[in-house]
């Protein structure tokens, strides 16, 4: 008899776009298109929008920008259609309606008419009793008659629940612990822990991939799956939520680095802001940390993702984008350093990237090495020594082709006859021509000012 192969690999993100897309999102975007690259599966984007208060059309086109930015294309979704579409849970109320009165009909789940009031008084007596509050199921046994505004609850059938996790390994939970909960609002929209498994169940998803906060969560969606009487996916991967650098769960109100758009206007590299994500919560077990793409694809596995949070570094981060940034030829260097500082011509930009590459750890630091080329600092006060020396300079540079080899011969002349060293000889020039304490080399930063506004610079000082 032959053996039944395991169906394609398919997974999904669900993203809700009731604000800013944000790091979380990017994250478990990632290990699924890694776990569906790796297996020739299929990626599916769905659009969790049943908050009908909180939805933006403007944050799902957030959702599909950050995510097309990152690179994290996908197979099916709203603005792509597919075999399983709709794809915005907000068009497929119909079929969470329908598996409601399903379980209804077969006896898994029952309206429940009680009003806020009283489920407020029925946890306040448990608290009282000092025991954890389940619903009394009052409904199920003894329903208040006279009421048409009712919730859908489902009947949790107790016992032990258990499954497959792809980090965590065997998981069993006690359905015994748990009451009865919640599926459909009274204002027939779903809950999530109703909406999602369904989803799951009718759009054929094998591996749920999400994050760690979501783990309490699939024991309820379980009881779900097989009480409609669908598989269950074939195993589960809860990965390791981001922390703050403090340890503490990060929000949105509190961590602005959760927000994806930061990451573009800094100038992050995409390929260089997956990589990290990459490695925040997953090791490869080697010491490299600089992965592109494609070595992400060959050396990805659950066995190797850490069961704790992941706290967020901002210096690792820098290191590894400005590793990238030195990865980069001038010419593309120039290319993505140019919507950052458009105050230039192609050409300065060009001619500036020797200089910039070293020193960049993101694209926007750019613009406070260049932004002395289009804004005149202030004129220094000098006193007369320092004065007599930047004179020495322009005198010095006044005949010399501008271009930073001979300016840096011109200038280490100059400073072998002033008697001083380079630091007393080249701080005042540079505060002069940009200033600023911190600035590209110095025959750098002269070479791309047009030569007649450097010396008129340094004229003006002295």
């Amino acid at each position: 008899m032959a053996v039944p192969e395991d169906p394609p690999v398919r997974v999904r993100i669900a993203p809700s776009p009731t604000g800013f897309a944000h790091l979380g999102t990017a994250s478990t975007a990632l290990y699924n298109v890694l776990f569906a690259r790796q297996t020739a599966g299929t990626f599916v984007l769905r659009i969790d929008d049943t908050d009908m208060e909180r939805n933006r059309p403007e944050y799902e086109a957030l959702i599909y920008e950050s995510l097309r930015w990152l690179a994290l294309d996908w197979d099916e979704g709203p603005d792509k259609g597919g075999p399983h579409a709709p794809y915005r849970q907000s068009e497929r109320v119909d079929i969470y309606r329908e598996e409601a009165a399903r379980l209804i009909k077969e006896g898994h789940a029952y309206r429940c008419y009680c009003t806020p009031e009283e489920l407020e008084a029925e946890r306040r007596q448990a608290q009282a009793e000092k025991r954890a509050y389940k619903y009394s199921r009052r409904c199920l046994t003894n329903p208040p008659e006279g009421r048409s505004v009712f919730a859908v609850r489902f009947q949790v059938p107790g016992g032990e629940i258990r499954f497959t996790d792809m980090v965590r390994g065997e998981m069993r939970f006690d359905a015994d612990l748990i009451g009865d909960f919640i599926i459909v609002k009274s204002d027939g929209y779903p809950t999530y822990q109703f909406a999602s498994p369904v989803d799951d169940a009718r759009m054929e998803i094998t591996h749920v991939i999400r994050g760690e906060e979501h783990l309490s969560n699939t024991p309820y969606q379980l009881m779900l799956v097989d009480a409609l009487g669908y598989p269950r996916p074939q195993a589960y991967a809860h990965m390791p939520l981001i922390l703050a650098r403090d340890g503490a769960k990060m929000s949105k109100r509190k961590h602005p680095e959760l927000n994806l758009a930061i990451y573009r206007e800094q100038g992050y590299l995409p390929e260089a802001l997956l990589n990290y994500l990459a490695l925040l919560g997953w090791n490869p077990g080697t010491e490299q940390e600089i992965f592109s793409f494609d070595e992400l694809l060959q050396s990805f596995s659950f066995d190797r993702v850490q069961h704790g949070g992941a706290r967020f570094d901002w210096e690792k981060l820098n290191w590894i984008n400005g590793e990238y940034i030195r990865r980069l030829s001038d010419d593309e260097l120039a290319r993505r350093v140019q919507p950052f500082v458009s105050q230039l011509d192609a050409d300065t930009i060009r001619r500036a990237v020797p200089a910039l590459k070293t020193r960049l750890h993101k694209l926007a630091d750019a613009v406070g090495y260049l932004d002395y080329l289009w804004t005149d600092p202030p004129a220094p006060s000098l006193d007369e020594e320092t004065s007599l020396r930047v004179r020495a300079a322009a005198d010095a540079l006044k005949p010399v082709a501008w271009e930073p080899e001979p300016i840096e011969s011109a200038l280490e002349k100059a400073v072998l006859e002033s008697g001083v060293s380079k630091g007393r000889f080249y701080n005042p020039l540079r505060d002069v021509l940009t200033g600023k304490k911190v600035a590209l080399p110095i025959h750098y930063a002269f070479a791309l000012l047009p030569k007649d506004k450097a010396l008129s610079r340094l004229e003006r000082a002295a």
